[in-house]
């Protein structure tokens, strides 16, 4: 019974081709895992140089992002005090014309009162003046109708 279970055995040459083979497959089998592990480890390495290369762009936009941010903060800050600069320099200026018209309404209301004055002053000279020839008018007449009536 045992006979007929067991294998039909090989020749020395037969057995020496299995295992041979066997030991080639088994080479070709490591061979192609290291292979293999080499070409994960290639793309392993790729995809972490892809996502360092990635980050590294990240890092440069977020930095570019950063810098163009902080130069538009600058320049919004440089208007608005641009702005404040222009505003307060018109509020100056306009202070200063209120001031100038008050200073000329003044000296113009000096003035008027001064021509007033003068313009009293002369209509008295002249109203006296003219007293003054009337009455030498009526002194003279005078004289002269008490002359002509001697």
């Amino acid at each position: 019974m045992s006979e007929s279970r067991m294998e039909p055995q090989a020749g020395p040459d037969e057995s020496h081709l299995a295992r041979t083979e066997n030991r080639q497959l088994k080479e070709t089998i490591s061979a192609l895992r290291d292979k293999l592990d080499g070409m994960r480890f290639e793309k392993e390495q790729g995809v972490q140089q892809a996502v360092a290369a990635a980050n590294d762009e990240i890092a440069q936009l977020k930095a570019t992002v950063t810098s163009l941010r902080d130069g538009l903060e600058k320049m919004r800050f440089e208007a608005e005090q641009s702005v404040q600069r222009a505003v307060a320099a018109a509020n100056d200026e306009i202070v200063q014309l209120k001031a100038t018209v008050t200073a000329l309404r003044d000296q113009l209301e000096r003035n008027k009162c001064t021509y007033e004055g003068a313009m009293q002053e002369r209509e008295r000279a002249l109203r006296d003046e003219r007293n003054q020839l009337q009455q030498t008018i009526e002194a003279l007449r005078r004289q002269i109708e008490e002359r002509d009536a001697k």
